[in-house]
């Protein structure tokens, strides 16, 4: 069972680099042109565990941590970039055909740095040499 820390009950869209190719299923939608839509709105909410890796004791999370807050969006500096590149990878096994990991890898990063996190190149070299873990599970 997944750690969850956050969940949106609003659908998320971001315009990212990843173009020319489409995905759709019931929580995430890839148009042609790069915007990328989380389907918060679905169900019960989207719900994601930000950082990884993390693993819960009765109700305390270790693991990555999350950024501080930034104040113009009210949420982590991680959270935006958490979601995106959670979203991707959660559905890795449809998406590996025609995405490369790097790709996705790399929408991480811009987010952490439009969002002023002060590490985002450490966190980009985690998920660069950790996250394929992740993509072919």
């Amino acid at each position: 069972m997944g750690v969850y820390v956050y969940c949106i009950k609003k659908d998320y869209c971001h315009h990212s680099l990843i173009k020319g190719r489409m995905f759709e299923n019931e929580w995430l939608k890839l148009d042609a042109g790069g915007l990328v839509l989380v389907k918060g709105s679905h169900h019960k909410g989207y719900a994601w565990d930000g950082c990884s890796p993390k693993f819960k004791i009765k109700d305390i999370y270790f693991g990555t941590l999350e950024g501080v807050l930034n104040f113009d969006t009210g949420k982590s500096k991680t959270y935006y970039a958490s979601l995106v590149h959670d979203a991707f990878y959660q559905f890795s096994r449809e998406l590996k055909a025609f995405i490369r990991r790097r790709e996705v890898d790399r929408e991480f990063y811009i987010i952490l740095k439009n969002n002023g996190f002060a590490q985002a190149k450490l966190y980009y070299i985690a998920v660069r040499l950790f996250g394929w873990i992740f993509w072919y599970k």
